[in-house]
């Protein structure tokens, strides 16, 4: 599957480039706290060894409930937040795991991400988030400023690329998206499958700040588009 997704990304990038030619806009220049140990009282006592009468003074302790042990209290730990997470779906079942965060050498976002995955850089705009396991899955990540380009011209750049890989392309529906991503203002999406098995997902979302365009390369058996996806939208 390798190779068929090495020639994919490559056509991607190729179409990509010269949909960007056609356009008139310029191109995008985890305390413990410490045990309080209570001070035992002290049991002070004068005796005078020339006096015939002794004088104790002892203080007394109060007596212990029941089932008191005699061990000094302990403080308790802090509590620390929790670690974040996500939730996904794959081949009709849900998961959820911990994610981390990881931030753009080239360009200027952060990603949460799940701890088997990696963020590389693999050219100048262009990111690569990693399968660990198998890295022929993986989810290409361009991001540009505002005022480089249109929310149009992100559109035409996906549709004309994935038209140049396939001529049985779909468009996908992400309008669920935005019932629970209010910071979102517009998201469209299409997708390709190559003899049933291979995947290819290309979609764009518009923030306030930022245009993010996602290639998600995966196959029908493993089904990790919703895994990349959820991921791809934590992008800020």
């Amino acid at each position: 599957m390798k190779k068929p997704f090495a020639t994919l990304s490559a056509l991607l990038l190729l179409s990509t480039t010269l949909a960007a030619c056609n356009t008139d806009t310029s191109e995008p220049d985890t305390n413990t706290a410490d045990n309080e140990k209570p001070q035992t009282e002290q049991t002070q006592t004068e005796t005078s060894t020339e006096e015939t009468t002794t004088t104790t003074q002892t203080t007394t302790e109060p007596a212990k409930d029941a089932g008191e042990t005699n061990e000094p209290a302990q403080a308790k730990p802090q509590q620390t937040d929790e670690q974040a997470t996500l939730t996904y779906s794959s081949n009709g079942q849900t998961f959820k795991e911990a994610v981390i965060t990881s931030k753009s050498a080239e360009m200027n976002y952060s990603i949460e991400h799940f701890e088997n995955y990696t963020l590389e850089a693999e050219e100048p705009g262009i990111d690569h988030l990693l399968y660990n396991a198998d890295d022929n899955f993986s989810m290409q990540i361009e991001v540009t400023e505002k005022g480089e380009v249109t929310f149009d011209d992100i559109k035409s750049s996906v549709t004309e690329s994935m038209s140049a890989i396939s001529s049985d392309v779909k468009e996908h529906d992400f309008s669920a998206i935005l019932e629970h991503h209010t910071d979102i203002i517009q998201i469209v999406g299409y997708e390709t499958t190559f003899e049933n098995t291979d995947k290819v997902i290309k979609l764009a979302f518009e923030r306030d700040n930022m245009f993010v365009t996602l290639t998600i390369y995966d196959t029908v058996a493993a089904d990790l588009q919703d895994a990349f996806l959820q991921m791809g939208l934590t992008i800020q």
